[in-house]
């Protein structure tokens, strides 16, 4: 019978709940009826549908369960036997209504929500019966639309043969860092002028005793447990026990575009992490580490209210793990699992092809006769090669091209380049050896091959080409043996 009795005082509202947390934290109710909370499959819509509802073997338990964690004094013998024959009467619920408990649901498991205040707009239409247990009247409540109860202490219609003495009550919930503890002491049967003497952390006050006194403690900036005592003249002391509970933040990432290139701009986002309920503040920076292969090759800091950084890079191809911690106002750091993984591929081919358009000025002297060859002229080019990567941030070029004389076509020829480059931010400079003029005898040279260039695209496919080219061997002769020329030069796998 006690597990038939407590079934009855679990089923819990369906509210929406506009709660701070705590159990012994006033919440608030804007409505009822919600699935996951309620105990009623369908709303009741007569009297024997509480008494089905009370007295069925699966809410049993859960009545039990409720009523012992509201600490309640009375028999569940008392309790079933009113569920089954006291009369049950049509009762409204003013908005603005503060309710002792409401029984609830959470992922199934009863329990009760302490101090309900009910805030909708309209009254709560309910079912209500009214019980002796243990020389204390009682009235149960169950709302028409969810089927959930609370029950209130009523005056005892019975009369007691001695006047009780004094007594004192409190109580206090846990709470997040940063929430306000609220408390609640009740007095019974003090003197007029009586006064309670409260004291936490070693400080004491005094204040008048009334019948319920309520107050909200500062909010605490660390966690650890706060034990309240009441005292009252002629009353034993009261304690009450809260928890200050770490709250931390919940941490989100997330790396954009969805194909990250080496050396190529990307964007890490953790502005979606959030604060923990009942914390107050906001999230105040993260803490970013990237890792390659398990190795961590790149840490930075994000700070509010962006939270975000645009242009994050790597150098190499691989499998790479970003993970973020964020922190709040509180000083709190996120405990979940916050991280991101993707892979940069390695280049499809080192290939490319460039078109060029400049000038050349070729006299060279032999020692005896000097112009041997000589011309001036302007000239277009194409060249084609391959750029491998042999070491980071330095290339190897090896291409071979065509030079087309704008002037004399007979001049036209084709050269070799061999050359390093060596990567700087969107642009590279580099420098080899050119083999130019090779099926030109007259002016065929080993030469000095300077180049450099930036990207043109975001993706490094299109890039600004410029190379010059000196002979060694006419070195002293610079301003009549030269060779410059600029041009786009494209990279259609990097």
């Amino acid at each position: 019978m006690k597990l038939k009795f407590a079934v009855m005082l679990a089923p819990a509202l369906a509210l929406g709940v506009l709660a701070v947390s705590a159990e012994a934290q006033q919440h608030k109710a804007t409505r009822l009826g919600n699935p996951a909370t309620r105990f009623a499959k369908k709303p009741p819509t007569k009297a024997d549908d509480i008494r089905v509802l009370l007295r069925s073997d699966q809410m049993k338990a859960d009545v039990a369960a409720i009523l012992n964690e509201m600490g309640w004094k009375g028999k569940l013998e008392d309790f079933d036997r009113a569920v089954a024959s006291a009369e049950i009467s049509e009762i409204q619920t003013a908005p603005g209504t503060r309710l002792p408990f409401m029984a609830s649901r959470t992922k199934g498991r009863a329990h009760a929500l302490v101090d309900l205040l009910w805030a909708g707009w309209k009254p709560i239409d309910a079912f209500a019966f009214e019980m002796d247990s243990n020389c204390v009247r009682y009235r149960v409540v169950t709302p028409k639309a969810c089927g959930n109860f609370w029950m209130e202490e009523k005056p005892s219609t019975k009369k007691t043969e001695a006047v009780m003495g004094p007594a004192v009550g409190v109580t206090a919930g846990d709470v997040c860092i940063t929430q306000p503890v609220h408390v609640k002491i009740t007095t019974a049967n003090a003197a007029a002028d009586g006064t309670v003497q409260f004291t936490l952390d070693g400080q004491t006050e005094s204040m008048p005793a009334s019948a319920m006194t309520e107050k909200d403690l500062a909010a605490y900036a660390q966690p650890g447990s706060h034990t309240i005592t009441v005292a009252m003249q002629g009353a034993s002391p009261a304690t009450a026990t809260f928890n200050v509970k770490p709250c931390p933040p919940v941490c989100a990432i997330a790396v954009a575009p969805a194909e990250i290139k080496r050396k190529k701009p990307f964007t890490v986002d953790t502005s979606a992490s959030q604060m923990a309920a009942g914390v107050t503040g906001s999230i105040k920076s993260a803490t970013v580490e990237i890792s390659l292969d398990g190795a961590v090759v790149d840490t930075f800091e994000l700070a509010a209210p962006n939270m975000k950084r645009d242009d994050v890079k790597v150098k190499k191809a691989g499998m790479y793990t970003v993970k973020a911690t964020v922190t709040d106002e509180a000083g709190q750091k996120s405990t979940n699992t916050c991280e991101a993984s993707f892979e940069v591929p390695k280049p499809k081919n080192p290939f490319f092809i460039a078109a060029l358009f400049g000038k050349e000025r070729l006299f060279q002297d032999d020692g005896e006769d000097y112009g041997v060859g000589g011309r001036c002229a302007g000239e277009m080019g194409i060249k084609a090669g391959i750029l491998p990567e042999i070491a980071e941030d330095l290339e190897l070029e090896l291409s071979i091209g065509a030079k087309i004389d704008f002037r004399d076509g007979n001049n036209s020829s084709m050269f070799a380049d061999v050359a390093l480059n060596k990567i700087v931010g969107r642009g590279f400079l580099g420098g080899g050896v050119s083999f130019w003029d090779l099926t030109e005898s007259d002016t065929r040279a080993v030469a000095l091959l300077l180049q450099g260039g930036f990207d043109l695209s975001e993706d490094g496919m299109f890039q600004f080409l410029g190379e010059a080219r000196a002979p060694f061997n006419q070195f002293d002769n610079l301003e009549n043996n030269y060779q410059f020329w600029g041009g786009i030069r494209i990279r259609p796998w990097r």
